[in-house]
């Protein structure tokens, strides 16, 4: 029969919108002799279907199923049939039955997981986790949204970004050409293209959907601002300054950075002045989002570091176990946590399966936030870290303290379905954006006063320190 999957209709005929009772059913095709395998086809509800041996049934309050029904939870029931033939003649009688809220044929629709034609996409578990199908079918994000990358080289010419790039930047060189470079992090193996970490943090970011090619990115129609900051040797703090005044510039709503310490320093006043700015200036003064990774050094975070200052959203990493990483950094700055991405694109149109760190669970975060000032533009930079923090989901596997927070979690478990309800609630059939957040804040502000630092390229892959039973990060 194809690529169909196999679905129970246990909402009412209203709230389906397809009246079967009142649609005149006719039989396309007979069915063979395995009722299961080899179904009849009858036309329901202006569609061919595929009838299975079966009624499902909705009860009303007080109700009760007929004899032999099967319980699927709540008012809901399986009530076998012969074949598909007896099925819809017993949907039929059923429909307008005391007792009987609706009442359908057990029918197989013609869907597949996804419409995206992109090859990597069913290898992308993160999404799958987060939920992201949901927000994808309310939006896929908007044009007028700008996420800023600031990493090592990116490939503005692979084919699953380059549609997403606006005002290309290289810092470390002074040009606009953020590509990556021969040579560079190769760390003598070849002299080719070896530098993939900033490519496929913007996969993970900003990926084209449906274009054939690569992944899926988690905002896949915002525009995409790559900036370069780091070569091999490292970068400058004029070369950090110069990057965020670019996003500043071209009026970024996020800024990722999947980049940050290797040691306990403070952050110098001028990198920590423009970075406030950013995240206050952008969008007439809304602000951008400033996401960091926490870094992937498995050591406690200092107050006075990067990632404690005011305005900056600090993610750690979680594996596809819901596990803090083995080697994620933590402490009071961290906010939330997020799954490490291991699938995006890598430069050459190539796709990369061994993404991983903090750095692959930052654009996981900041692609999020994306979405979301997609679907409510008014959001301030306050709000969208406010919302993010506030739908965050507890982790079970720990105890968070009083006032929420867990020293490798945050305040939870990024949700992506609490950031959809949030925007775009239920009961309004995904209507109107919010308009805010109208959150209970927990400020970003009252976090560490900051001075001092440089900034370090996190590697794409890092060396596990604290054993775990199970649910260790494949990176």
């Amino acid at each position: 029969m194809g690529p169909l999957l196999l679905l129970t209709l246990t909402v009412t005929a209203q709230a389906a919108g397809l009246p079967f009772a009142q649609t005149d059913p006719q039989r396309v095709r007979a069915g063979g002799a395995d009722p299961w395998t080899d179904p009849p086809i009858w036309r329901l509800a202006g569609a061919d279907l595929p009838v299975l041996p079966g009624v499902v049934l909705a009860v009303t309050e007080g109700g009760a199923p007929p004899e032999g029904a099967v319980h699927l939870g709540g008012p809901s029931y399986r009530l076998p049939a012969r074949d598909g033939d007896a099925a819809v003649a017993r949907a039929l009688a059923l429909a307008d039955a005391p007792g009987i809220a609706s009442a359908w044929p057990d029918v197989v629709l013609p869907r597949t997981r996804s419409d995206f034609d992109d090859p990597s996409y069913g290898g992308q578990w993160y999404l799958e986790a987060l939920g992201m199908e949901a927000l994808y079918a309310a939006s896929m994000g908007d044009p007028s949204t700008i996420v800023a990358v600031i990493d090592s080289g990116i490939d503005i010419s692979h084919t699953d970004l380059a549609d997403a790039v606006a005002a290309p930047y290289d810092a470390f060189s002074g040009d606009d050409d953020p590509s990556p470079n021969p040579g560079e992090y190769c760390h003598g193996v070849s002299a080719g293209i070896c530098d993939q970490h900033g490519t496929a943090v913007s996969g993970v970011v900003a990926a084209r959907a449906d274009n054939g090619a690569g992944i899926v990115g988690m905002c896949p129609t915002c525009t995409l601002i790559p900036i370069k900051m780091l070569g091999e040797s490292g970068g400058s703090m004029s070369a950090d300054i110069a990057a965020f005044e670019h996003a500043i510039a071209q009026d970024a709503a996020v800024i990722n950075n999947s980049w940050g310490f290797t040691v306990k320093i403070s952050v110098p006043d001028t990198l920590a002045d423009v970075i406030e700015r950013a995240a206050t200036e952008p969008r007439g003064g809304l602000g951008a989002l400033v996401v960091f990774a926490a870094g992937n050094d498995d050591r406690e975070l200092g107050d006075r570091e990067l990632t404690a200052l005011p305005g900056v959203l600090c993610v750690s990493a979680t594996d596809s176990y819901g596990y803090p990483t083995n080697y994620t950094n933590y402490g009071a700055s961290v906010d939330v946590s997020a799954p490490s991405a291991t699938v995006s694109i890598a430069p050459g149109d190539e796709t990369l399966i061994e993404f991983g760190g903090t750095s692959a669970a930052a654009p996981v975060v900041s692609g999020l936030a994306a979405w979301a000032v997609s679907v409510d533009p008014t959001l301030s930079a306050a709000e969208l870290a406010d919302l993010l923090i506030t739908t965050a989901v507890p982790s079970p596997l720990v105890t968070h303290d009083d006032s929420g927070h867990h020293p490798e979690y945050g305040y939870g478990e990024l949700n992506a379905a609490g950031v959809l309800e949030a925007l775009l609630p239920a009961d309004t059939g995904g209507g109107e954006a919010k308009g805010g957040c109208g959150c209970s804040a927990r400020p970003l502000s009252v976090r560490g006063l900051s001075v001092g630092g440089l900034a370090l390229l996190l590697g794409l892959q890092v060396a596990r320190r604290r054993p775990r039973s199970r649910g260790d990060d494949i990176s």
